[in-house]
Formats: structure tokens, C-alpha cells, sequence
């Protein structure tokens, strides 16, 4: 038998969450690279921070990352198990550490509240993104 007859597909409700997770990332990756290269202005507003041309060409660099790391995600969404643990445990760590580095600016005076809730979605993510990486996938069943 091959290789590829024993890899997981999504039908495995434990994939499914995994690659549905990584998917959303990819996605939103995506999005949020598009629009710190494209507006970085406009994005840096949404959480009342002003733009000057330091903040705009930042910004704009970490958006060349993010779509970068949408194009990683987007490969990795029909991933093996352990490969799939991997992208899902680096989401969490990207996802609650940036969420923490946000709450702290806005405990500073930094940002405005606008980053509120989006530290509270993306701590939702990443526990979610944790979950995932934490279950049983049903590789060593299939071995």
C-alpha cells in the first residue's frame, strides 16, 4: 500500500477543524496583507493609531509577511497530521501573543479601543487553533 493511503482526508472531524482553521488564516492573512500594503492608513486608523510615513512603510512590510504566510497556510490546509500541528500551534502562538502585544498598547494609551475586540477574537483563535493541534487526528490509527 502506499503512503498515501494512509493520510488522513477531511472527513475526520479533527482535520476538518485543523484545515478549516488553517483555511480561515490563509484567508484572513490574505485580507489583512492586501490591506496594510494597499491602505496602511486606513488600517492604522481602524485602531486610532495616526499615520506617518514610519508607520505606513512598517506596516506595510508586515503585510508582504502576512501574504507570504497566507500562501504557507493555503498549502498547508491539506497538510499530515504533524505538519498540520505545526501551522495550527504556530497560529496559536502568532494569534494569543499578538493579541497580548495589542492589550498592552491599549492598557498603554497606544491604540484605541477598536483593538479590544480584535485581541478578543484572535484569543479566541488561538485557544481554537490550540484545540485543534491538541487532538487526537487518528494518524496512528491509520499507520
Amino acid at each position: 500500500m502506499t503512503r498515501m493511503a494512509h493520510r488522513p482526508t477531511r472527513t475526520m472531524p479533527g482535520m476538518r477543524l485543523s484545515a478549516g482553521l488553517v483555511l480561515l488564516s490563509s484567508v484572513g492573512f490574505a485580507l489583512t496583507g492586501l490591506g496594510y500594503l494597499a491602505v496602511p492608513g486606513f488600517m492604522l486608523s481602524i485602531v486610532g493609531v495616526p499615520s506617518v510615513a514610519t508607520s505606513d512603510f512598517l506596516l506595510r512590510t508586515e503585510g508582504v509577511a502576512l501574504l507570504c504566510g497566507a500562501g504557507v497556510l493555503w498549502a498547508a490546509r491539506d497538510a499530515r497530521p504533524a505538519a498540520m500541528r505545526v501551522a495550527l500551534l504556530s497560529l496559536a502562538v502568532y494569534y494569543i501573543l499578538g493579541s497580548l502585544v495589542d492589550l498592552a498598547a491599549f492598557g498603554q494609551g497606544i491604540v484605541g479601543p477598536a483593538s479590544v475586540p480584535s485581541a478578543a477574537v484572535r484569543l479566541v483563535l488561538g485557544g481554537a487553533c490550540l484545540f485543534a493541534a491538541m487532538r487526537p487526528t487518528g494518524e496512528s490509527a491509520t499507520r
